[in-house]
């Protein structure tokens, strides 16, 4: 099992778009995947609910887009909880989305796991080490705080993606958290690697978008990946379904192309 942790400490950055389309690639390509759902805003979980009503409602696979306050999502079977991977005596169990597709779901119950000791977090590397011979790729969505969460993700993973906008807020973050990869290398899980630093929200008609984009290149070389995505809409609104989707007009096919164009990069830099 490939498993790819999706970090950043600032929020709004494209963490969970990424995980969404990661995940939908990994679907399509019928392969065994296994998604866990760190932040405890749960909004990855939310796609991946919604995703499990669109087996049983046909109507909901052709909506563009979905009013979340409207619906009624299924619920989050009790021992597929994420927080229950970080308690010793557990046997949780990922609850099945699609055939091939599993959940760990995120909820206000990580909330509880900022305050225990980071080594709650060798509960969770164990139970995914448990499952590795089930899945073909795990994809981990954490919340945007240096926190047990962030640690997990990085700890349970083989790889590390940090997508990053052009704000001086995140590209400053991007050493503090490589640094703390390091370290978690060093003591918690050496097989971690940079998978690499994918730049979103890009506007290249922005004269600071372009000098910021050379400057990061410039400073981080190859780490940061030949792909990126440009800031549009229909990248920001694919929430339910994936980009690619039913695009409408010029600029949503352009997304669509964009993040096909990262997944497929990302999947290839991973042997998949």
């Amino acid at each position: 099992m490939h498993k790819v942790g999706i970090a950043n400490q600032k929020g709004g950055v494209g963490k969970t778009t990424t995980a969404r389309h990661l995940s939908f690639t990994a679907m399509e390509r019928g392969l065994r995947t296994l998604v866990i759902d760190l932040d405890p805003q749960a909004n990855l979980t939310r796609t991946m609910l919604y995703r499990l009503m669109m087996n049983e409602d046909e109507t909901l696979m052709r909506a563009r887009s979905v009013n979340w306050d409207s619906i009624q999502l299924p619920a989050i079977a009790p021992e597929s909880s994420a927080h229950l991977l970080f308690m010793s005596g557990q046997e949780p169990r990922p609850m099945s989305i699609a055939p091939g597709v599993d959940l760990f779901a995120g909820s206000d119950d990580l909330i509880e796991v900022l305050g225990w000791p980071l080594d709650c977090t060798q509960h969770a590397r164990s139970a995914l080490n448990r499952l590795d011979d089930q899945y073909d790729i795990c994809v981990i969505d954490t919340p945007p705080t240096m926190s047990n969460l962030l640690f997990a993700g990085m700890i349970c993973a083989d790889y590390l993606l940090m997508p990053c906008d052009l704000d001086k807020d995140a590209t400053s973050g991007l050493l503090d958290l490589t640094q703390k990869a390091q370290i978690i290398a060093e003591n918690f899980n050496p097989d971690l690697e940079l998978l690499g630093v994918l730049l979103n929200k890009v506007n290249k008609r922005r004269a600071y978008d372009q000098t910021e984009r050379i400057t990061l290149r410039q400073k981080w070389g190859d780490a940061v990946l030949d792909v990126e995505l440009q800031e549009r809409s229909g990248t920001k609104l694919a929430k339910e379904h994936p980009v690619w989707k039913s695009p409408r007009g010029d600029s949503d096919r352009r997304a669509a192309a964009e993040m096909r164009s990262v997944c497929e990069s990302l999947f290839k830099r991973i042997g998949l």
